[in-house]
């Protein structure tokens, strides 16, 4: 058995080898291969039997605001080992591989979405989100003009982006998306349903959802942020999205430190985010996890019972 970095010429066995084994569309895989500007053949990490691979991880290379800072981080994703290979250890050598793949190019921090035995054993440690679900009804903006979000524009999308770093920052887990290129191949295709709004010419809210009715990501301008953490543009869009889903009233579910979620009348947990610390030098704190996720300095805090985030939009 040999264990190592894919060859850039296996990348379409690779393809074959996760859509039989997750037993979903083999274009999934092709799509966050293809939209991902950071990609790198040397993250894919796998276990090849005479030839053939029979076990593989991938390692995403990304960034993430962590204390207002960025973060380099490795996601671990699209663990997957052909039936008649499992039970043998596999996954927990290509996760050894891939602690020390991260620790070689000096990545700060590692991050995946589990919770297996498999993980805590190697160091990871699972970090609770908290989610609010809260019910609210159609309405119309008179305050800003709230429309479906033009990722074709250029312009458009520079204030799309500049909203989402100057928001996300406030928080810890989210991703810095600093590459236009992820912003048009990667967030256009995993959350399409994506809207702002907009006053006198500039956009001062943006929103992204899924299904019936769940929040994908948020981000609000410093000065809505300033009067009330953007609670009242939340809402205003919320209404918007609604009232053109031809409901009145919907059930949300969404990220908790957003806008007013530790107020909402349901509040649950999630602990389905694992992290593990890979170069300790990288990291902008000593603290310990899980208070390194859920803190923020004094100048960022606001108030909250956790600043960790992470917004569904990058999942990997």
């Amino acid at each position: 058995m040999e264990f190592r970095a894919l060859h850039p010429e296996e990348l379409e066995p690779w393809f074959d080898h996760v859509g039989h084994v997750f037993s979903t569309s083999r274009q999934y895989f092709v799509n966050h291969w293809e939209g991902d500007p950071w990609k790198d053949p040397a993250g894919i990490r796998v276990a090849v039997d005479k030839g053939k691979i029979v076990s593989t991880l991938r390692v995403f290379s990304r960034a993430m605001f962590l204390h207002g800072e960025h973060v380099s981080m490795g996601g671990i994703g699209e663990v997957s080992t052909l039936p008649e290979y499992r039970r043998r250890g596999l996954a927990t050598q290509l996760l050894k591989d891939a602690i020390r793949f991260m620790e070689e190019r000096e990545i700060a921090l590692s991050s995946l979405h589990g919770s297996q035995r498999i993980y805590s054993v190697e160091g990871w440690e699972s970090v609770q989100r908290h989610q609010a679900m809260q019910h609210f009804s159609r309405r119309e903006s008179t305050a800003w003009t709230i429309r479906p979000a033009d990722f074709d524009s250029q312009n458009e999308l520079a204030q799309i982006a500049t909203l989402y770093d100057n928001y996300s920052r406030k928080f810890n887990g989210a991703f810095v998306r600093d590459n236009l290129a992820y912003w048009t191949d990667w967030v256009k295709t995993e959350s399409p349903d994506a809207w702002v709004a907009e006053k006198s010419g500039k956009l001062e809210g943006y929103i992204a959802v899924a299904g019936k009715l769940s929040v994908e990501e948020f981000a609000v301008s410093d000065a809505q942020f300033s009067q009330d953490r953007g609670k009242q543009l939340f809402e205003a869009m919320l209404g918007h999205i609604i009232a053109q889903k031809d409901a009145e009233t919907l059930e949300v579910e969404y990220a908790a430190p957003i806008a007013d979620g530790f107020n909402a009348p349901k509040v649950h947990t999630y602990g389905g985010t694992m992290y593990r610390v890979i170069n300790a030098d990288k990291m902008p704190s000593r603290d310990a996890l899980p208070a390194l996720l859920y803190h923020q300095p004094a100048y960022l805090t606001q108030g909250l019972q956790s600043h960790h985030i992470f917004w569904p939009t990058d999942n990997f």
